[in-house]
């Protein structure tokens, strides 16, 4: 029998603390975003910190350098916005507002192993009960103008799976804080009782936060489902198009929460 020893250990690094995410792009030279995180398993000495444009890629020749920090125990990680966009090799002002930024935390061993999201089991980093703080997301955010947003807006994801990609639903109405929609139940796969329902917003930010509500039924599986938002990736940008939110469904039951991704045509 193989002795367990033999097959060594790793490390990796586990989330402490979330700071800000968000860029200012009203004051790019000062905004900083920052996470705190902690080793677990073998010693490392440093943390290489990295970004890319978009969603996480494993792709590593893709990630552009920012920084190397060094470890000590609870170690925070400060990036600013500059610090982003020079790694990326732009000026501050190129970027995007809306756009998601993916930061990649790297941990590297006092013996030189290196410990990241792209050289570790996929199913073992995605589980929440190891708080593993790998990659986290900034976003750059950009006030919310309600001139002109209201309209017809295409499907880009939707987990709830009412919806395909490409599909159109519409924003009725935007006000200086708010926007009324007509989503959900989608009448193509039986839902009935269609009612509009109100997405709050910081003007300031473009953040979004959805009261619980009523938006209609679904005969034969469940009725007077509701929605409200969930966690702080929630967001309305005018200034790109886009609606971004984390809705809870709950019903007869808690279904679960799924996100919603709309761009405006």
């Amino acid at each position: 029998m193989q002795d367990v020893k033999s097959l060594g250990t790793g490390t990796y690094l586990k989330l402490v603390t979330q700071g800000n995410t968000i860029i200012d792009y009203a004051n790019l030279n000062t905004s900083t975003i920052s996470q705190t995180v902690t080793k677990y398993g073998d010693e490392i000495e440093k943390i290489k910190i990295y970004v890319t444009k978009g969603n996480v890629t494993l792709n590593k020749t893709l990630w552009k350098a920012i920084k190397e920090v060094p470890y000590s125990g609870d170690t925070k990680l400060d990036v600013k916005a500059t610090e982003i966009a020079t790694a990326l090799g732009i000026p501050p002002t190129s970027l995007e507002t809306g756009g998601t930024y993916t930061i990649y935390n790297q941990a590297i061993g006092k013996d030189g192993r290196v410990f990241d999201i792209a050289n570790i089991n996929g199913g073992f980093a995605g589980n929440p009960n190891y708080g593993m703080a790998f990659t986290w997301a900034a976003v750059v955010v950009c006030p919310f103008n309600a001139t002109g947003f209201a309209g017809n807006f295409r499907v880009e994801l939707d987990e709830w799976a009412d919806f395909g990609v490409g599909d159109i639903v519409t924003v009725d109405a935007a006000t200086a804080t708010s926007i009324t929609m007509t989503v959900y139940p989608n009448p193509a796969v039986g839902g009935t009782n269609r009612k509009q329902i109100v997405v709050n917003i910081n003007a300031a930010t473009g953040a979004a936060t959805v009261a619980s509500q009523v938006y209609g039924d679904y005969p034969g599986f469940d009725t007077n489902l509701k929605v409200k938002h969930v966690g702080v990736s929630n967001w309305v940008f005018s200034c790109v198009g886009t609606v971004t939110l984390r809705l809870n469904h709950t019903g007869a039951a808690n279904w679960g929460d799924y996100t919603l991704r709309l761009k405006k045509i």
